[in-house]
């Protein structure tokens, strides 16, 4: 009996004791420094506006027709441009496990959320056209006729319509839409499209945008482009806002909140992570393709990092496991918009926020990431128009393990697309018919057609996982202890390969319960 209740009262301190660390822990958590030290690293300016209305004057400029109008001064940046990924669409990557160096971009790739731009690289598929709602349901026909999308070209390769040459040529000197960029006025994307500053039309030479911007607008060139630019792309990849990259949506544009994004909050720019180098950009993501120049790290900036009282001394020496991003970026969408989480070709609805047909789309809010070992340095990828194994297509997936990885967090997207079940190649879609009609088989029997594949009603599941590094919460908000060592962690302990008993993770308060009942036992009998 006694011993019972030596053994009770040594399990309820050892409990009670680990529960105090974690509770004062968390709390000392919220009076460690703030990252200031890191802005000391950061150049803060406005966005600089080149003026060049009287050069425009002098050279008799009077009106702005993309890179041709800035060819004469600026040959040296257009012709790094058009050598770029950006426009391109393809780089060589080392990164794929078990392929090498190869070439690869979204201008060969098969992607989850709209199928194929091109064929093989080089037959489009979706990269230009226009497209207007010609099926409308009950109730909406004063929508018919209205001009739904004009193709993946309104935001990949930042051109005015012509197919971006993997060599370029003289014609593709004159292709850039430079103000995509460098314009505070001027819009790329939907965007651009929609308010008619690019303008979609049907030349000799197949359809091309004819830029609309005043040319006392044109004049106010930005010397770096700034996130708004940037964003009027990237936060609407995938078809719509916030579809597709984790936490870069329409939160970050004009003023940003804090508690979606520390930095954007306080004035950073892509371009200030985002280094370019000749109009080249890098990125080591799970899910993006440019490998052109060297990508950011969080330690790039934050050199001095954990040094609260307890809990920096325990991440610094026992957390070197765990990716900065797993604590500090806790949700995805956890602004004002949700993100597309599945995309099924099988179903088609019409989307009236969108105006038009699209795949049946689950958008969540507030989601929790996917927590994966990632090396840094492989991922596993499918390279379009290899033939799938197996009953389910990996897009973009981590590679690594406790050995030589970190514990990530990542966005997962399910998608089901079309199949080729002889050839066991994905079918590429022609987009545009889904958007107008909202008729899928056509879509893809065009799109097979194109690719000389066969379409027999069979759907194959994809998947893709990519990086959450958008969407840094402040130190309040970013989680503490026990989000992850208690009984609701939300890490996937065993899939992780934690095969210990749970109780060795986030026992505490089991072995604390199970202590105070052998002491009060033991009294009892007493």
């Amino acid at each position: 009996m006694r011993m019972q209740a030596l053994l009770g009262l040594l399990l309820l301190l050892v409990g009670a004791g680990t529960i105090a660390i974690f509770v004062v822990g968390t709390q000392l958590c919220s009076l460690a420094p703030s990252a200031e030290d890191a802005w000391k690293y950061v150049e803060e300016k406005g966005v600089r506006i080149a003026d060049h209305t009287e050069v425009f004057q002098k050279f008799n400029v009077t009106k702005y027709e993309g890179s041709k109008t800035c060819l004469k001064c600026h040959e040296k940046e257009v012709r790094d441009l058009v050598h770029s990924y950006h426009y391109r669409l393809i780089n060589q990557v080392d990164d794929v496990a078990g392929k090498g160096v190869t070439w690869a971009g979204s201008r060969t790739l098969y992607n989850d959320f709209c199928g194929a731009i091109f064929w093989n690289g080089n037959v489009s598929v979706n990269f230009i056209g226009k497209a207007v709602l010609k099926k409308t349901p009950p109730g909406k026909e004063e929508l018919k006729g209205k001009l739904i999308a004009t193709g993946c070209s309104m935001c990949h390769g930042v051109s005015l319509g012509k197919i971006p040459s993997v060599t370029p040529t003289k014609e593709d000197l004159e292709n850039v839409d430079c103000l995509v960029c460098h314009s505070n006025y001027y819009k790329g994307g939907a965007i651009g499209v929609k308010k008619g500053m690019k303008v979609v039309v049907k030349t000799e030479k197949g359809w091309r945008y004819v830029p609309n911007i005043p040319i006392e607008k044109a004049a106010k060139i930005v010397a770096k482009p700034s996130k708004d630019a940037c964003l009027a792309c990237h936060a609407f990849a995938g078809g719509g806002p916030h579809f597709k990259r984790p936490n870069l949506s329409p939160d970050l544009m004009g003023t940003v909140s804090v508690h979606f994004d520390v930095h954007m909050a306080r004035g950073l720019h892509c371009v200030d992570c985002h280094k370019f180098e000749d109009h080249k950009v890098g990125t080591k993501a799970v899910g993006t393709w440019s490998r052109e120049a060297e990508a950011v790290a969080c330690t790039d900036c934050h050199k001095e990092r954990h040094r609260a009282p307890i809990v920096g001394f325990i991440i610094e020496n026992f957390h070197h496991k765990v990716a900065c991003q797993t604590c500090h970026i806790p949700y995805i969408a956890h602004g004002q918009y949700p993100i597309d989480v599945e995309r099924d070709w099988r179903h088609i609805e019409f989307n009236e926020k969108l105006g038009r047909w699209e795949p049946k789309l689950v958008l969540k809010k507030n989601v929790k990431p996917a927590y994966l070992w990632w090396n840094g340095k492989e991922r596993k990828a499918y390279l379009y128009p290899d033939p799938v194994n197996g009953n389910e297509i990996v897009y973009a997936a981590p590679v690594g393990s406790e050995e030589d990885g970190k514990i990530y967090p990542f966005r997962e997207h399910v998608a089901y697309v079309p199949f080729d079940e002889q050839k066991r190649i994905p079918i590429p879609i022609k987009v545009g018919v889904v958007f107008a009609l909202g008729d899928v088989n056509k879509a893809v029997q065009m799109g097979a057609q194109v690719a000389n594949l066969t379409f027999t009603g069979k759907f194959i599941k994809m998947v893709r996982y990519m990086n959450v590094d958008h969407g840094v919460v402040p130190v309040s908000e970013s989680l503490k202890c026990v989000d992850c060592h208690s009984p609701w962690s939300r890490l996937p302990l065993e899939e992780l390969g934690y095969w210990y008993p749970p109780i060795i993770y986030y026992g505490s308060p089991v072995v604390a319960l199970i202590g105070l009942a052998l002491l009060v036992l033991s009294l009892r009998k007493k």
